[in-house]
C-alpha cells in the first residue's frame, strides 16, 4: 500500500530542493496527458504502479506484484533503509523468498476451490484483489506471474536535481528538433539523468545508447563516447525518436520503439492490425516483447508526471508553438 511519509518527504524535497520551479507533484500527475501522449485508461493501473515506484516506494522497498494486472500488490518486503540498492536487495532477498512462496501457494489454493476464509486474511485480501470468484485458469496464471519490483524514490531525487540543471538544454534541443518537450522526462525512466549510466545490457549514458544504435548518431571510439555527453547524446535521442515517430505515425509507437526497436514495433503493429499502443500492449505476445518494452510507455507517463512541472516552467521561458503531428509525419 502506499506510503503517506513517503509522498510527504518527496514533497518536502520538492520544495526545498526545487522551489519555485516546482509546484506541488500531487497536481502535476492529476493533469490531463498531452495529446501527443495519449493515457489509454487500461494502461491507468500501470502508470499509477510506476509513479508509486518513482516516489512513494524507496531502494528499501520491495513490491510483490502481478506482472500482468498491476493493480494487483500482495505485499511490500521491507528492510533497513539504505542508499545501496544492490546491499537493499540482499537483504531482502530470503524475506521475498518466503513471501513470494506464501503468495504462490494462496493463489495455487484459491485455483484449487478452497475458501479464502480458510486460509487466513491475506487469502480474503487476495480473493478481493482479483475481483473473485474468477476463472482457475486466471488463477494459476497469477500464481506464475508474482514479480519483484524494487522501489526507485531515492534515484528519482537525485535525477530530479540533475534535471534542474540540464533541462535548459535539453528542453532547448527538442525545440530545435521540432519534437514534443514532453520527451526530456524520458531520461528520468533510462538513467535518471546520468550521464555516466551504464546498463549491464552495455547501453550508456543519461540516454541509455547502446553501442549499435549509437554509432547511427554518435561518436564511439576508444577515445571518445559521446553517449556520456549530455548535450551530444541528447541532440541524438531527439533525431532518433524523430525518426521513430516518421516510421511509425503516434508518439507512443515512438517512445515504445525506443525500448523495442522500431521493426520490433512495426512487426507489433502488424501483428495486432492496430496502431493503437493499448492494443499492441495488451494483444502482441512476440518473444522479445517482455515486461521491460511492455512497460515503457507506462513508465514514460509516470516519470512525465514527475516531471511535468520542470518541462512545463522552462518551456514558459521560450515557448515556441508545439509541431502538429502531421507536420512530422512522412508522407
Amino acid at each position: 500500500m502506499p506510503r503517506a511519509g513517503s509522498r510527504v518527504a518527496l514533497a518536502l524535497f520538492l520544495t526545498t530542493c526545487l522551489a519555485p520551479l516546482l509546484p506541488c507533484l500531487a497536481a502535476a500527475g492529476e493533469q490531463d496527458a498531452p495529446s501527443h501522449f495519449p493515457r489509454p485508461s487500461v494502461l491507468q493501473p500501470n502508470v499509477d504502479f510506476w509513479r508509486q515506484v518513482y516516489t512513494e516506494y524507496g531502494l528499501e522497498d520491495f513490491i510483490l506484484h502481478d506482472r500482468e494486472n498491476m493493480a494487483v500488490i500482495y505485499e511490500v518486503v521491507r528492510v533497513a533503509a539504505t542508499a545501496n540498492q544492490a546491499r537493499a536487495a540482499e537483504m531482502a532477498k530470503s524475506e521475498i523468498q518466503r513471501v513470494r512462496a506464501q503468495y504462490e501457494g494462496i493463489v495455487k489454493a484459491l485455483a484449487e476451490g478452497q475458501a479464502p476464509e480458510t486460509l487466513g486474511t491475506e487469502a480474503v485480501e487476495v480473493f478481493r484483489l482479483w475481483g473473485c470468484p474468477c476463472p482457475a485458469e486466471a488463477l494459476q496464471r497469477a500464481a506464475a506471474n508474482i514479480r519483484v519490483q524494487q522501489g526507485l524514490r531515492q534515484k528519482v531525487e537525485e535525477g530530479l536535481r540533475r534535471a534542474v540543471k540540464l533541462m535548459p538544454r535539453i528542453l532547448s534541443i527538442l525545440r530545435k528538433h521540432e519534437v514534443p518537450e514532453e520527451l526530456a522526462a524520458l531520461p528520468l525512466v533510462e538513467s535518471s539523468f546520468n550521464p555516466a549510466a551504464r546498463s549491464k545490457a552495455g547501453a550508456v549514458g543519461m540516454w541509455q545508447f547502446i553501442k549499435q544504435t549509437g554509432k547511427q548518431y554518435l561518436t564511439i571510439s576508444r577515445k571518445r563516447d559521446d553517449r556520456r555527453d549530455p548535450i551530444r547524446s541528447t541532440d541524438a535521442a531527439a533525431r532518433l525518436l524523430k525518426h521513430n515517430y516518421q516510421s511509425l505515425g503516434s508518439w507512443p509507437l515512438a517512445i515504445t520503439a525506443y525500448n523495442h526497436g522500431k521493426e520490433g514495433i512495426r512487426a507489433a503493429r502488424e501483428a495486432v492490425g492496430s496502431g493503437a499502443i493499448e492494443d499492441i500492449i495488451l494483444r502482441y505476445t512476440g518473444p522479445r516483447f517482455g515486461f521491460a518494452s511492455r512497460n515503457f510507455y507506462a513508465e514514460f507517463l509516470a516519470a512525465l508526471d514527475v516531471l511535468s512541472p520542470l518541462i512545463q516552467e522552462h518551456g514558459k521561458a521560450t515557448s515556441q508553438p508545439r509541431p502538429s503531428p502531421r507536420g512530422l509525419r512522412e508522407g
